[in-house]
């Protein structure tokens, strides 16, 4: 698996597919459809849930008291949802899950993941080490948000998740980026404008020469 999450993309899955026994038990884990705007997990509700989304695209977000969102994450196809505690610890959720697009995906409780991991011990690894990846992506995030400029930002975002932004409307980028629509709409257009000024600087180098 070449992906750099080891359990999250096509790789993940034709991996599975490839061992019989793996792919049954794959194929046996429960799966729902979310309609759009749905929520699967709330703000203050006890972690419970993971989700693998196998089509569609949801978002998790923090709500505040005021009703005020701001996008943390977006999960678009063989990618996870959601945060398992540790066996025994009570956690509420500190983020809210909902979906972007009708979606389906696989969901596992944590008695249903402990099952599954029982059924297959080889998966124990590869799931803990996409945990790690996870960490080390929000540490990463934490590090633009707290560093780099807004537009660093978002030129960041087209260029890790191209696919996403062509997906995503802009208030939910600009709500992930941490700015506003208007701050947003004046760094498109700033990129808008260089551009255009170096498509015309080069069409003018180009008739000197």
């Amino acid at each position: 698996m070449t992906n750099p999450c080891p359990a999250c993309g096509p790789d993940f899955v034709r991996w599975l597919k490839a061992d019989p026994v793996r792919e049954t038990g794959w194929l046996a884990l429960p799966r729902r459809w979310v309609d759009v705007g749905q929520v699967l997990q709330s703000v203050g509700q006890s972690l419970n849930g993971v989700w693998f989304v196998e089509q569609g695209l949801l978002r998790s977000y923090f709500l505040n008291t005021d009703g005020l969102e701001r996008n943390c994450a977006f999960h678009a196809e063989w990618e996870w949802a959601g945060m398992l505690p540790p066996r025994g610890v009570p956690v509420v959720a500190e983020v809210a899950i909902d979906a972007l697009e009708r979606s389906q995906v696989v969901e596992l409780s944590h008695a249903g993941l402990a099952a599954w991991l029982q059924r297959q011990p080889e998966l124990q690894a590869t799931l803990t080490e996409t945990l790690l990846v996870t960490l080390m992506g929000s540490s990463r995030r934490e590090s633009a948000l707290m560093m780099g400029s807004a537009e660093q930002r978002y030129m960041h975002f087209l260029a890790e998740h191209p696919a996403t932004f062509e997906r995503v409307a802009l208030h939910h980028v600009a709500s992930y980026l941490g700015i506003t629509n208007v701050a947003l709409s004046r760094i498109r257009r700033r990129i808008k404008d260089r551009q255009a000024s170096l498509a015309l600087s080069g069409q003018a180098k180009a008739r000197v020469d």
